[in-house]
Protein backbone atom coordinates (compact mmCIF):
# COMPACT_ATOMS: atom_id res chain seq x y z
CA UNK A 1 0.00 0.00 0.00
CA UNK A 2 2.69 2.26 0.90
CA UNK A 3 4.85 1.57 -2.70
CA UNK A 4 1.40 2.73 -4.60
CA UNK A 5 1.12 5.76 -2.56
CA UNK A 6 4.72 6.50 -3.12
CA UNK A 7 4.38 5.95 -6.34
CA UNK A 8 1.10 8.22 -6.77
CA UNK A 9 2.71 11.00 -5.40
CA UNK A 10 5.54 10.69 -7.64
CA UNK A 11 3.33 10.74 -10.89
CA UNK A 12 1.45 13.58 -9.30
CA UNK A 13 3.85 15.85 -8.86
CA UNK A 14 6.00 14.59 -12.16
CA UNK A 15 2.70 15.81 -14.42
CA UNK A 16 1.99 19.14 -11.88
CA UNK A 17 5.71 20.37 -13.30
CA UNK A 18 5.38 18.86 -16.84
CA UNK A 19 2.07 21.28 -17.06
CA UNK A 20 3.44 23.99 -15.42
CA UNK A 21 6.46 24.17 -17.44
CA UNK A 22 4.31 23.71 -20.80
CA UNK A 23 2.61 26.80 -19.44
CA UNK A 24 5.48 28.72 -18.88
CA UNK A 25 7.37 28.02 -22.51
CA UNK A 26 4.01 29.00 -24.25
CA UNK A 27 3.25 32.32 -21.97
CA UNK A 28 6.89 32.66 -21.95
CA UNK A 29 7.06 34.80 -18.90
CA UNK A 30 5.15 33.34 -15.82
CA UNK A 31 8.84 33.18 -14.63
CA UNK A 32 10.06 36.37 -15.66
CA UNK A 33 10.12 39.09 -13.56
CA UNK A 34 8.33 41.94 -14.85
CA UNK A 35 8.97 45.76 -14.71
CA UNK A 36 5.72 47.76 -13.91
CA UNK A 37 4.78 50.68 -15.93
CA UNK A 38 5.34 54.02 -14.09
CA UNK A 39 2.48 56.69 -14.51
CA UNK A 40 2.71 58.66 -18.17
CA UNK A 41 2.90 61.93 -16.05
CA UNK A 42 2.65 63.00 -12.52
CA UNK A 43 4.51 64.04 -9.85
CA UNK A 44 8.37 64.48 -9.86
CA UNK A 45 9.99 61.28 -9.30
CA UNK A 46 13.28 60.07 -8.18
CA UNK A 47 14.12 57.96 -11.37
CA UNK A 48 17.51 56.50 -10.01
CA UNK A 49 15.05 54.62 -7.25
CA UNK A 50 11.98 54.19 -9.45
CA UNK A 51 12.09 52.49 -12.62
CA UNK A 52 10.04 53.39 -15.23
CA UNK A 53 7.85 50.64 -17.67
CA UNK A 54 6.32 51.53 -19.83
CA UNK A 55 15.03 59.86 -42.81
CA UNK A 56 13.11 57.17 -43.87
CA UNK A 57 10.92 54.93 -46.18
CA UNK A 58 10.86 56.83 -49.27
CA UNK A 59 8.90 59.84 -47.27
CA UNK A 60 8.31 63.28 -49.45
CA UNK A 61 7.30 66.26 -47.33
CA UNK A 62 5.56 67.54 -50.42
CA UNK A 63 3.99 63.83 -51.67
CA UNK A 64 2.66 62.28 -48.23
CA UNK A 65 1.09 59.65 -50.40
CA UNK A 66 5.29 57.98 -50.97
CA UNK A 67 5.09 57.01 -47.14
CA UNK A 68 1.96 55.23 -47.43
CA UNK A 69 3.56 53.46 -51.31
CA UNK A 70 6.49 52.83 -49.74
CA UNK A 71 5.16 51.14 -47.28
CA UNK A 72 3.29 48.93 -48.89
CA UNK A 73 5.81 48.20 -51.10
CA UNK A 74 8.14 47.01 -48.36
CA UNK A 75 5.97 44.99 -46.61
CA UNK A 76 4.72 43.42 -49.66
CA UNK A 77 8.01 41.37 -49.99
CA UNK A 78 7.79 40.33 -46.63
CA UNK A 79 3.97 39.24 -47.26
CA UNK A 80 5.38 37.07 -50.10
CA UNK A 81 8.61 35.80 -48.11
CA UNK A 82 6.08 34.58 -45.62
CA UNK A 83 3.55 33.05 -48.22
CA UNK A 84 0.84 34.73 -46.35
CA UNK A 85 -2.85 34.50 -48.15
CA UNK A 86 -4.24 38.11 -47.40
CA UNK A 87 -4.24 40.58 -45.47
CA UNK A 88 -3.04 40.00 -41.56
CA UNK A 89 -2.99 35.92 -42.89
CA UNK A 90 -1.44 34.62 -39.60
CA UNK A 91 -1.49 37.38 -37.01
CA UNK A 92 -3.96 37.66 -33.88
CA UNK A 93 -6.06 40.15 -33.19
CA UNK A 94 -5.02 43.58 -31.94
CA UNK A 95 -4.13 43.68 -28.41
CA UNK A 96 -6.93 46.37 -28.06
CA UNK A 97 -9.62 43.62 -28.17
CA UNK A 98 -7.95 41.83 -25.28
CA UNK A 99 -9.24 44.67 -22.93
CA UNK A 100 -13.03 44.95 -25.36
CA UNK A 101 -13.90 41.18 -25.42
CA UNK A 102 -17.45 41.94 -27.09
CA UNK A 103 -15.37 43.59 -30.30
CA UNK A 104 -14.75 40.24 -31.20
CA UNK A 105 -18.59 39.98 -32.08
CA UNK A 106 -19.25 44.01 -32.64
CA UNK A 107 -16.30 44.07 -35.34
CA UNK A 108 -15.73 47.73 -34.85
CA UNK A 109 -14.90 49.84 -38.20
CA UNK A 110 -16.08 53.07 -37.66
CA UNK A 111 -14.72 55.31 -35.15
CA UNK A 112 -16.61 54.44 -31.61
CA UNK A 113 -17.10 56.21 -28.08
CA UNK A 114 -16.83 52.82 -26.47
CA UNK A 115 -14.12 51.63 -28.48
CA UNK A 116 -12.06 54.84 -28.92
CA UNK A 117 -8.85 53.39 -28.09
CA UNK A 118 -8.71 51.10 -30.93
CA UNK A 119 -7.21 52.43 -34.54
CA UNK A 120 -9.36 48.95 -35.99
CA UNK A 121 -7.06 48.77 -38.53
CA UNK A 122 -7.43 44.69 -37.91
CA UNK A 123 -11.23 44.73 -38.05
CA UNK A 124 -11.64 46.47 -40.93
CA UNK A 125 -8.97 44.18 -43.15
CA UNK A 126 -10.99 41.34 -41.93
CA UNK A 127 -14.29 42.89 -42.24
CA UNK A 128 -16.37 41.07 -45.11
CA UNK A 129 -20.19 43.06 -44.86
CA UNK A 130 -22.73 40.18 -44.41
CA UNK A 131 -24.49 41.54 -48.04
CA UNK A 132 -21.42 41.09 -49.81
CA UNK A 133 -20.63 38.10 -47.70
CA UNK A 134 -24.19 36.32 -48.68
CA UNK A 135 -24.09 37.66 -52.46
CA UNK A 136 -20.73 35.97 -52.78
CA UNK A 137 -21.90 32.69 -51.46
CA UNK A 138 -25.41 32.68 -53.86
CA UNK A 139 -22.94 33.79 -56.23
CA UNK A 140 -24.74 36.71 -56.48
CA UNK A 141 -22.75 39.70 -58.79
CA UNK A 142 -21.53 42.30 -56.68
CA UNK A 143 -20.72 45.81 -58.03
CA UNK A 144 -17.70 47.44 -58.50
CA UNK A 145 -16.75 50.27 -56.55
CA UNK A 146 -14.94 53.50 -58.21
CA UNK A 147 -12.86 55.07 -56.57
CA UNK A 148 -11.45 58.63 -58.05
CA UNK A 149 -7.86 59.89 -56.73
CA UNK A 150 -8.23 64.04 -57.50
CA UNK A 151 -4.21 63.81 -57.88
CA UNK A 152 -2.57 61.58 -60.07
CA UNK A 153 -2.44 57.45 -59.93
CA UNK A 154 1.32 57.27 -60.25
CA UNK A 155 1.51 59.44 -56.50
CA UNK A 156 0.58 56.63 -55.37
CA UNK A 157 2.11 53.41 -57.03
CA UNK A 158 -1.35 52.06 -58.02
CA UNK A 159 -2.35 50.01 -61.23
CA UNK A 160 -5.50 51.51 -62.56
CA UNK A 161 -8.52 49.62 -62.25
CA UNK A 162 -9.26 46.69 -60.25
CA UNK A 163 -5.43 44.75 -60.14
CA UNK A 164 -4.54 46.55 -57.13
CA UNK A 165 -6.69 44.73 -55.24
CA UNK A 166 -6.34 41.23 -56.13
CA UNK A 167 -2.64 41.45 -55.98
CA UNK A 168 -3.45 42.46 -52.26
CA UNK A 169 -5.46 39.77 -52.36
CA UNK A 170 -8.27 41.85 -50.44
CA UNK A 171 -11.04 40.71 -48.11
CA UNK A 172 -13.01 42.47 -50.27
CA UNK A 173 -12.06 43.54 -53.85
CA UNK A 174 -14.49 44.84 -55.95
CA UNK A 175 -13.11 48.09 -56.31
CA UNK A 176 -11.46 50.04 -59.39
CA UNK A 177 -9.11 53.00 -59.20
CA UNK A 178 -8.92 55.72 -61.94
CA UNK A 179 -7.50 59.19 -61.64
CA UNK A 180 -9.49 59.93 -65.01
CA UNK A 181 -11.85 62.98 -63.81
CA UNK A 182 -14.28 61.90 -66.24
CA UNK A 183 -15.43 59.65 -63.19
CA UNK A 184 -16.07 62.71 -60.83
CA UNK A 185 -19.83 61.87 -61.62
CA UNK A 186 -20.57 58.40 -61.36
CA UNK A 187 -17.18 57.73 -58.63
CA UNK A 188 -18.28 55.99 -55.73
CA UNK A 189 -15.82 57.70 -53.86
CA UNK A 190 -12.91 60.03 -54.03
CA UNK A 191 -9.83 60.59 -52.60
CA UNK A 192 -8.07 64.31 -52.15
CA UNK A 193 -4.43 64.83 -50.78
CA UNK A 194 -5.63 68.32 -50.21
CA UNK A 195 -9.33 70.20 -49.48
CA UNK A 196 -11.10 71.15 -52.71
CA UNK A 197 -14.07 72.89 -53.27
CA UNK A 198 -17.19 70.60 -54.06
CA UNK A 199 -18.16 70.10 -57.47
CA UNK A 200 -21.82 70.97 -58.19
CA UNK A 201 -22.84 67.70 -59.71
CA UNK A 202 -21.58 65.94 -57.13
CA UNK A 203 -23.93 62.70 -56.89
CA UNK A 204 -25.44 63.01 -53.21
CA UNK A 205 -24.29 59.76 -52.24
CA UNK A 206 -20.38 60.39 -53.27
CA UNK A 207 -18.06 59.69 -50.53
CA UNK A 208 -15.34 62.50 -50.37
CA UNK A 209 -12.02 61.53 -48.65
CA UNK A 210 -9.73 63.64 -47.72
CA UNK A 211 -6.05 62.27 -46.76
CA UNK A 212 -3.32 63.73 -44.74
CA UNK A 213 -0.03 62.60 -43.31
CA UNK A 214 0.98 66.29 -41.97
CA UNK A 215 0.71 67.97 -39.02
CA UNK A 216 -1.68 70.15 -38.64
CA UNK A 217 1.18 72.77 -38.15
CA UNK A 218 1.84 71.73 -41.69
CA UNK A 219 -1.61 71.44 -43.26
CA UNK A 220 -3.63 74.33 -45.23
CA UNK A 221 -6.62 75.62 -43.42
CA UNK A 222 -10.45 73.60 -43.43
CA UNK A 223 -13.01 76.26 -42.43
CA UNK A 224 -14.02 76.41 -46.00
CA UNK A 225 -14.44 73.08 -46.04
CA UNK A 226 -17.64 72.40 -44.07
CA UNK A 227 -20.28 69.86 -44.78
CA UNK A 228 -18.31 68.60 -47.48
CA UNK A 229 -16.17 65.64 -46.13
CA UNK A 230 -17.56 62.44 -45.14
CA UNK A 231 -14.88 60.36 -44.32
CA UNK A 232 -10.78 61.16 -43.08
CA UNK A 233 -7.61 58.99 -43.79
CA UNK A 234 -4.57 60.28 -41.65
CA UNK A 235 -2.57 58.92 -39.18
CA UNK A 236 -4.97 60.03 -35.93
CA UNK A 237 -6.47 56.74 -34.48
CA UNK A 238 -9.74 58.64 -34.43
CA UNK A 239 -9.63 58.78 -38.54
CA UNK A 240 -12.51 56.53 -40.51
CA UNK A 241 -9.84 54.84 -42.35
CA UNK A 242 -6.46 55.55 -40.26
CA UNK A 243 -3.37 55.94 -42.59
CA UNK A 244 -0.32 54.97 -39.46
CA UNK A 245 3.51 55.35 -40.56
CA UNK A 246 3.97 51.87 -39.72
CA UNK A 247 1.49 49.34 -37.84
CA UNK A 248 2.98 47.00 -35.15
CA UNK A 249 1.09 43.57 -34.21
CA UNK A 250 2.00 41.02 -32.03
CA UNK A 251 1.98 37.16 -33.02
CA UNK A 252 0.33 36.47 -30.20
CA UNK A 253 -1.88 38.53 -27.66
CA UNK A 254 -0.49 36.61 -24.78
CA UNK A 255 3.08 37.04 -25.13
CA UNK A 256 4.11 40.33 -25.06
CA UNK A 257 8.16 39.85 -24.22
CA UNK A 258 9.96 36.70 -24.86
CA UNK A 259 14.24 36.36 -23.44
CA UNK A 260 16.88 37.46 -25.89
CA UNK A 261 19.69 35.67 -27.06
CA UNK A 262 22.18 38.90 -26.68
CA UNK A 263 23.01 41.91 -24.77
CA UNK A 264 21.59 44.79 -26.68
CA UNK A 265 24.49 47.07 -24.72
CA UNK A 266 27.47 44.58 -25.71
CA UNK A 267 30.02 46.84 -27.23
CA UNK A 268 28.45 50.29 -27.44
CA UNK A 269 30.24 53.33 -26.34
CA UNK A 270 27.93 56.10 -27.24
CA UNK A 271 25.64 57.59 -25.63
CA UNK A 272 22.58 59.59 -27.84
CA UNK A 273 22.22 59.83 -31.57
CA UNK A 274 19.73 62.54 -33.42
CA UNK A 275 19.84 62.70 -37.12
CA UNK A 276 17.71 66.21 -38.19
CA UNK A 277 18.09 68.65 -40.57
CA UNK A 278 14.97 71.02 -39.80
CA UNK A 279 16.29 73.25 -37.37
CA UNK A 280 13.65 75.33 -36.40
CA UNK A 281 10.94 73.11 -35.78
CA UNK A 282 7.55 74.36 -33.02
CA UNK A 283 8.05 72.37 -30.41
CA UNK A 284 11.70 73.73 -30.17
CA UNK A 285 13.20 69.61 -29.90
CA UNK A 286 16.46 71.44 -30.87
CA UNK A 287 16.52 73.29 -28.30
CA UNK A 288 15.81 70.79 -25.78
CA UNK A 289 18.21 68.10 -27.69
CA UNK A 290 21.23 70.90 -27.02
CA UNK A 291 19.87 71.27 -23.27
CA UNK A 292 19.94 67.19 -22.31
CA UNK A 293 23.97 67.56 -24.36
CA UNK A 294 24.92 69.42 -21.08
CA UNK A 295 24.28 66.21 -19.20
CA UNK A 296 24.98 63.28 -21.21
CA UNK A 297 27.06 63.05 -24.31
CA UNK A 298 24.25 63.97 -27.68
CA UNK A 299 25.38 63.46 -31.17
CA UNK A 300 23.45 65.64 -33.21
CA UNK A 301 24.40 64.62 -37.21
CA UNK A 302 23.08 66.64 -40.05
CA UNK A 303 22.44 70.72 -40.73
CA UNK A 304 21.85 71.09 -36.89
CA UNK A 305 25.12 69.72 -35.32
CA UNK A 306 28.72 69.58 -36.14
CA UNK A 307 28.69 65.82 -37.35
CA UNK A 308 27.76 64.47 -40.96
CA UNK A 309 26.14 61.59 -42.40
CA UNK A 310 23.91 61.03 -45.05
CA UNK A 311 21.04 58.88 -43.82
CA UNK A 312 20.74 57.32 -47.33
CA UNK A 313 24.19 55.64 -46.24
CA UNK A 314 23.42 52.34 -44.31
CA UNK A 315 26.94 53.01 -42.19
CA UNK A 316 24.86 55.79 -40.60
CA UNK A 317 21.84 53.36 -39.78
CA UNK A 318 24.74 50.64 -38.68
CA UNK A 319 26.18 53.17 -36.25
CA UNK A 320 22.70 52.74 -34.22
CA UNK A 321 23.18 49.20 -34.19
CA UNK A 322 27.12 49.61 -32.74
CA UNK A 323 27.90 52.66 -31.28
CA UNK A 324 24.47 54.17 -29.54
CA UNK A 325 22.28 53.53 -26.80
CA UNK A 326 19.74 55.86 -27.44
CA UNK A 327 18.25 57.94 -30.18
CA UNK A 328 16.39 61.01 -30.90
CA UNK A 329 13.07 60.36 -31.81
CA UNK A 330 11.55 63.43 -32.07
CA UNK A 331 9.05 64.77 -34.07
CA UNK A 332 8.58 68.48 -35.37
CA UNK A 333 5.12 68.64 -33.87
CA UNK A 334 3.43 67.91 -30.86
CA UNK A 335 0.50 67.11 -32.08
CA UNK A 336 -2.02 64.31 -31.21
CA UNK A 337 -0.79 60.61 -32.49
CA UNK A 338 1.63 62.49 -34.89
CA UNK A 339 4.32 59.59 -34.68
CA UNK A 340 6.29 59.11 -38.10
CA UNK A 341 9.22 56.78 -39.40
CA UNK A 342 11.38 58.61 -36.96
CA UNK A 343 10.38 56.19 -34.05
CA UNK A 344 8.72 53.42 -35.95
CA UNK A 345 11.85 53.04 -38.45
CA UNK A 346 14.53 54.59 -37.34
CA UNK A 347 13.74 54.20 -33.86
CA UNK A 348 12.60 50.95 -32.92
CA UNK A 349 13.78 48.82 -36.53
CA UNK A 350 17.24 49.57 -34.62
CA UNK A 351 19.10 48.87 -31.63
CA UNK A 352 18.43 51.41 -29.86
CA UNK A 353 16.19 53.08 -27.11
CA UNK A 354 14.15 55.31 -28.96
CA UNK A 355 13.70 58.65 -26.59
CA UNK A 356 10.02 60.43 -27.97
CA UNK A 357 9.17 63.74 -27.99
CA UNK A 358 5.45 64.48 -30.29
CA UNK A 359 2.59 62.87 -29.70
CA UNK A 360 0.87 62.18 -26.12
CA UNK A 361 2.45 59.51 -23.59
CA UNK A 362 -0.33 57.50 -23.84
CA UNK A 363 -0.67 58.21 -27.68
CA UNK A 364 2.83 56.21 -28.05
CA UNK A 365 1.83 53.61 -25.56
CA UNK A 366 -1.23 52.62 -28.05
CA UNK A 367 1.01 52.59 -30.63
CA UNK A 368 3.96 50.89 -29.73
CA UNK A 369 5.22 47.70 -28.12
CA UNK A 370 5.04 47.26 -24.46
CA UNK A 371 8.23 49.22 -22.51
CA UNK A 372 10.12 50.05 -25.61
CA UNK A 373 10.34 53.77 -25.90
CA UNK A 374 11.23 56.39 -23.26
CA UNK A 375 9.36 59.30 -23.15
CA UNK A 376 10.86 63.34 -22.56
CA UNK A 377 7.17 63.94 -20.77
CA UNK A 378 7.82 61.37 -18.19
CA UNK A 379 10.55 63.51 -16.60
CA UNK A 380 10.36 67.17 -15.42
CA UNK A 381 12.87 68.12 -17.04
CA UNK A 382 16.38 67.16 -19.68
CA UNK A 383 18.62 66.65 -16.60
CA UNK A 384 16.08 64.49 -15.10
CA UNK A 385 16.12 62.98 -18.48
CA UNK A 386 19.86 62.08 -18.32
CA UNK A 387 19.69 60.94 -15.08
CA UNK A 388 17.98 57.97 -15.85
CA UNK A 389 19.27 57.62 -19.37
CA UNK A 390 22.87 57.64 -17.13
CA UNK A 391 21.13 54.54 -15.06
CA UNK A 392 20.34 52.61 -17.70
CA UNK A 393 24.13 53.11 -19.50
CA UNK A 394 25.10 51.55 -16.32
CA UNK A 395 22.55 49.10 -15.74
CA UNK A 396 22.33 46.52 -18.99
CA UNK A 397 19.72 44.32 -17.01
CA UNK A 398 17.70 47.61 -17.24
CA UNK A 399 18.78 48.54 -20.41
CA UNK A 400 17.93 45.32 -22.17
CA UNK A 401 14.68 45.42 -20.80
CA UNK A 402 13.44 47.64 -23.67
CA UNK A 403 14.40 44.87 -26.05
CA UNK A 404 12.14 42.20 -24.53
CA UNK A 405 9.43 42.78 -27.04
CA UNK A 406 11.43 42.11 -30.04
CA UNK A 407 10.41 38.85 -31.65
CA UNK A 408 6.50 39.08 -30.04
CA UNK A 409 5.06 40.44 -33.47
CA UNK A 410 5.79 42.68 -36.76
CA UNK A 411 5.51 45.83 -38.31
CA UNK A 412 2.93 44.91 -40.80
CA UNK A 413 1.12 46.44 -44.24
CA UNK A 414 -1.81 48.04 -43.49
CA UNK A 415 -3.30 47.75 -47.04
CA UNK A 416 -4.73 51.24 -46.97
CA UNK A 417 -6.54 50.45 -50.07
CA UNK A 418 -7.97 47.21 -49.23
CA UNK A 419 -9.59 48.89 -46.13
CA UNK A 420 -11.15 51.73 -48.55
CA UNK A 421 -12.55 49.26 -50.75
CA UNK A 422 -14.74 47.43 -48.03
CA UNK A 423 -15.88 50.25 -46.22
CA UNK A 424 -17.14 51.20 -48.74
CA UNK A 425 -19.40 48.40 -49.21
CA UNK A 426 -20.30 48.51 -45.68
CA UNK A 427 -23.71 49.60 -45.16
CA UNK A 428 -23.90 49.80 -41.60
CA UNK A 429 -22.81 53.22 -40.98
CA UNK A 430 -25.26 55.72 -41.69
CA UNK A 431 -24.61 58.76 -44.26
CA UNK A 432 -22.06 61.61 -42.70
CA UNK A 433 -20.76 64.40 -43.13
CA UNK A 434 -17.93 66.57 -40.93
CA UNK A 435 -19.75 70.06 -39.81
CA UNK A 436 -16.71 71.04 -38.57
CA UNK A 437 -13.11 69.37 -40.21
CA UNK A 438 -11.29 72.06 -38.84
CA UNK A 439 -11.92 71.99 -35.08
CA UNK A 440 -11.63 68.31 -35.53
CA UNK A 441 -8.18 68.74 -36.85
CA UNK A 442 -7.06 71.46 -35.00
CA UNK A 443 -9.64 72.12 -32.61
CA UNK A 444 -8.47 72.55 -28.66
CA UNK A 445 -5.57 70.40 -27.55
CA UNK A 446 -4.85 68.60 -30.56
CA UNK A 447 -1.46 70.20 -31.04
CA UNK A 448 -0.14 72.09 -28.04
CA UNK A 449 3.08 74.30 -29.55
CA UNK A 450 6.59 74.01 -27.29
CA UNK A 451 4.57 72.60 -24.22
CA UNK A 452 4.88 69.77 -22.36
CA UNK A 453 1.85 67.37 -22.42
CA UNK A 454 2.44 66.92 -18.37
CA UNK A 455 0.70 70.79 -19.22
CA UNK A 456 -2.38 69.66 -20.58
CA UNK A 457 -5.30 67.77 -20.00
CA UNK A 458 -5.91 64.60 -21.68
CA UNK A 459 -7.85 64.26 -24.52
CA UNK A 460 -8.79 60.71 -24.78
CA UNK A 461 -12.37 61.26 -25.17
CA UNK A 462 -12.05 63.66 -28.32
CA UNK A 463 -14.07 61.84 -30.88
CA UNK A 464 -15.04 61.97 -34.23
CA UNK A 465 -18.55 61.68 -33.73
CA UNK A 466 -18.61 65.38 -31.61
CA UNK A 467 -17.69 66.75 -35.51
CA UNK A 468 -20.23 64.99 -37.88
CA UNK A 469 -23.70 65.59 -38.82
Amino acid sequence: MRFHLKKTVIWTLTGFCFVFLTLNIYNQGILQPRIKLAPLWGENVDVITHVFQRDNIGRNVTNGTAVVAAREARFNVTLDEKKLAGPLSGYSLSSDTKQHPSMLDKQVVWPDKNFYENDRIVNQLKHQPDWVAKAGESKEEIPLKKILLFSSLSNWSLKRGRQTFIDQKCTVNTCEVTDSRDAATNADAVLFQSPQASWPNRPPNQVWILFMLESPYHTPGLFPYANQFNWTATYRHDSDIVAPYEKFVPFNENVQTIPQNKSYAAGKTKKVAWFVSNCGARNTRLEYAKELGKYIDVDIYGACGSLQCLRSETKCYDMLNSDYKFYLSFENSNCRDYITEKFFVTGLQHEVIPIVMGGAPEDYARASPPHSFIHVDDFQSPEELAKYLRMLDENDDLYNAYFRWKGTGSFINTFFWCRICAMLHDTSRASNVYRDLEKWWRGPEVCIGQDSWRQHQRTSKYIVEDYLL
